[in-house]
């Protein structure tokens, strides 16, 4: 295989050109840009200004393994460099995908509490004050580079007619339109919407829609260049142009996330071979991948040393406090070792950062480390504080001020706790102790002794157990997180109120059925999304049966066939505690009706477009099943009605089949379905 070869046609337009730059080390990146007469550096004395700039330079997927600093096989020595002469914050805590991370950091608080988790995705509310607009404030320049991720392309003339064409064959796809970068306090921004874009000409999100590249709020879709030396780019620009004003820039880099896409000249870096002996974090990696994402590591480390070099030549590294980190654990070609787990977990290996800070002037320095517990909620408080700022008013922070912490190189621990819900599980980190909770077990580590959680040591520490799980009950409860995979507090619950017309669905499962056949019988749809303090509601009631297991309710997305389901094992968990995937046992020789209550937390903030049962892993026989008042309440209370009678019924006729067959979907008389002559009001 040839290293043109890996990413299209497109790697041959995009190869660096051989200019030489003394000033920098030879980087093939300083020299792209000199040669194209972008950026003029002239050195010039230490700035006069006392306050310090701030610059966050955040990698994209990458993992603790993937540094050298950390023992990775992949040479990293700019950011090396960094983690030498700056002071490693060794327990530093983000999210395990990107949108959670990006919103703690700027905001100081919970994803939960800022509708950004803890899923990807999530519009940034106006009302919620960012780490930039404390800087602004206090009269520093701002800027923001590379990937936003918090919010979606802003909704202008150019960019509509762009999606209007991108989606020409889709008319029914709806433009949301997001606040853009700037309306949280960036005075520049040069960046991309979203995540999973191609990192070419074409920045568009996961291969759809137009392209997303904006400068402010000008639609740029025809700049053409890798997109992290653009953003490198830009960044050098924003630095030079406030060289003598305090600044805040912020730099996410779009590096290493996927897709695997690496230019020749950084390909040239590590042969293939080479590449076949390192870690991943998946199994599934292959060879190819991992050298390509070898090579994006390469790049992210040039353009970390690009950066690093111009704050050196312009004279302002000694009062400029550099943040370097990652927003989450390693993706599948990367690695997290020594730590376990990857990016979509919660253990160690998806939160826990490769992370550092350097501010010379501050004593931030010497290649040091710091062992407190810390986290990407702390950044805001912190930084605002050492750069001797008046904190702005916000909503109230989860985050917490570390800089006295850090400056006398205390032993003490300002952050009690980080906690983290995410999918089928959630977890509580103190500076000591790790505590994983399932539906059906939990994991207890001590991290002090067992940084990498080898060893669950839940039944010898039961009185740890009992007071982290408190601690967890304190976070669910000032979070207002529905977690899906525990019951919902007791003021959730409620009585069954069916009336006027119910939903009714009748199936035969024949005995050919096998025990893994499911059929999915669609009743409702509904254009919203399910925020990780929401909770679904609803009344049901089955005909009476002989058969112990029941079919079950769930949201879910994709097509009947191939349908992503919100309930499935370890989630969609009611009240009494019971998985609705199982199919909970109801009283067979009666119609008794129920009202459940599930947390949607497992899916926040995402869509909630389509409802419907799951019959699945029945004994033969005829099964009906009622269902009234189904209705998302959020958190403050408010109910939105997604079923409630014949008008909201969405259903289509679905043919028989070998394992079902007679399947009727209709709504009939809530007074009369106790009686053998159902009153129906369609079919």
């Amino acid at each position: 295989m040839k290293a043109g070869d890996l990413v299209s046609t497109t790697i041959d337009t995009h190869k660096s050109q051989p200019v030489s730059s003394p000033l920098f080390g030879g980087s093939r990146l300083f020299r792209s840009l000199l040669a194209t007469s972008l950026l003029l550096i002239i050195p010039h004395s230490i700035q006069a200004q006392t306050r310090p700039n701030v610059v966050v330079i955040l990698a994209d997927d990458a993992g603790w393994g993937d540094f050298s600093t950390h023992g990775g096989k992949v040479p990293t020595p700019h950011i090396d460099r960094l983690f030498k002469e700056g002071v490693e914050l060794r327990q530093f805590m983000g999210w395990c995908v990107c949108s959670p991370t990006r919103a703690m950091l700027l905001t100081g608080r919970h994803p939960f509490r800022v509708g950004t988790g803890p899923e990807v995705g999530g519009e940034l509310s106006s009302e919620e004050t960012t780490i930039a607009e404390g800087f602004q404030a206090a009269g520093y320049r701002t800027g923001v580079f590379g990937k936003w991720h918090n919010g979606d392309d802003p909704d202008t003339p150019a960019f509509r007619a762009a999606f209007a064409e991108a989606f020409r064959n889709t008319p029914n796809k709806k433009l949301k339109g997001g606040l853009g970068a700037n309306a949280h306090g960036f005075d520049e921004a040069w960046v991309y919407y979203g995540g999973g874009a191609d990192h070419f000409t074409r920045r568009t999100i996961q291969g759809h829609g137009p392209i997303s590249w904006w400068h402010n709020r000008e639609f740029q879709p025809d700049d053409k260049g890798y997109t992290d030396d653009l953003v490198t780019r830009h960044a050098l620009e924003f630095l030079h142009a406030n060289r003598e004003r305090p600044f805040f820039c912020y730099i996410p880099f779009h590096l290493v996330h996927a897709p695997v896409q690496a230019k020749d000249d950084d390909l040239k870096h590590i042969s293939e071979k080479e590449a076949a002996s390192l870690p991943a974090a998946s199994p599934k990696a292959t060879t190819e991948h991992k050298w390509i994402h070898a090579a994006m590591l390469h790049a992210l480390d040039t353009n970390v040393g690009t950066i690093l070099s111009a704050l050196d030549h312009e004279g302002l590294r000694e009062n400029t406090i550099v943040v370097f980190t990652s927003d989450n654990g390693a993706m599948e070609s990367g690695s997290s070792l020594p730590l376990r787990g990857a990016k979509h977990t919660i253990y160690e290996g998806g939160v826990r950062l490769p992370t550092v800070i350097h501010w010379p002037k501050g004593g931030l320095s010497g290649g040091r480390s710091w062992n407190g517990l810390c986290g990407h909620l702390d950044l805001f408080p912190t930084l605002i504080d050492m750069a001797g700022l008046k904190m702005p008013a916000t909503r109230p922070l989860d985050g917490r001020n570390i800089w006295p912490a850090l400056r006398e190189r205390a032993s003490t621990r300002p952050v009690e706790s980080y906690y983290w819900a995410w999918r089928n599980e959630d977890a509580l980190r103190t500076a000591d102790w790790k505590l994983h909770r399932f539906a059906d077990r939990v994991e207890l580590y001590n991290i002090a002794e067992d940084p990498n959680e080898t060893q669950d040591c839940s039944a010898a520490h039961p009185e740890v157990v009992r007071d982290l799980t408190q601690k967890m009950e304190s976070w669910i409860e000032s979070l207002g997180a529905a977690v899906s995979h525990r019951p919902p507090p007791s003021r959730w619950h409620g009585e069954p109120k069916p009336s006027g017309d119910v939903l009714a669905i009748e199936v035969t499962v024949t005995d050919r059925a096998k025990p893994n056949e499911k059929l999915i019988v669609p009743f409702a749809s509904w254009d919203g999304r399910g925020m990780a303090t929401d909770w679904i509601e609803f009344d049901l009631a089955f005909a009476p049966n002989p058969s112990r297991k029941r079919p079950y309710y769930t949201p879910y997305r994709g097509t009947e066939a191939a349908a992503k389901l919100l309930f499935t094992r370890g989630t969609g968990v009611d009240q009494l505690g019971r998985e609705q995937s199982s199919g909970p046992v109801t009283d067979g020789k009666k119609l008794v009706w129920e009202h459940r209550v599930i947390g949607l937390a497992a899916n926040g903030p995402g869509p909630l477009p389509k409802h419907g049962l799951v019959f699945g892993g029945l004994p033969p026989g005829t099964y009906t099943v009622y269902l009234d008042n189904l209705r998302l309440r959020q958190a403050d209370g408010t109910m939105i009605t997604i079923w409630s009678g014949s008008s909201d019924t969405v259903s289509r006729r679905i043919p028989d089949s070998p394992a079902f067959r007679s399947v009727h979907v209709r709504t009939v008389s809530a007074d009369r379905i106790s009686s053998p002559g159902e009153k129906s009001r369609g079919d």
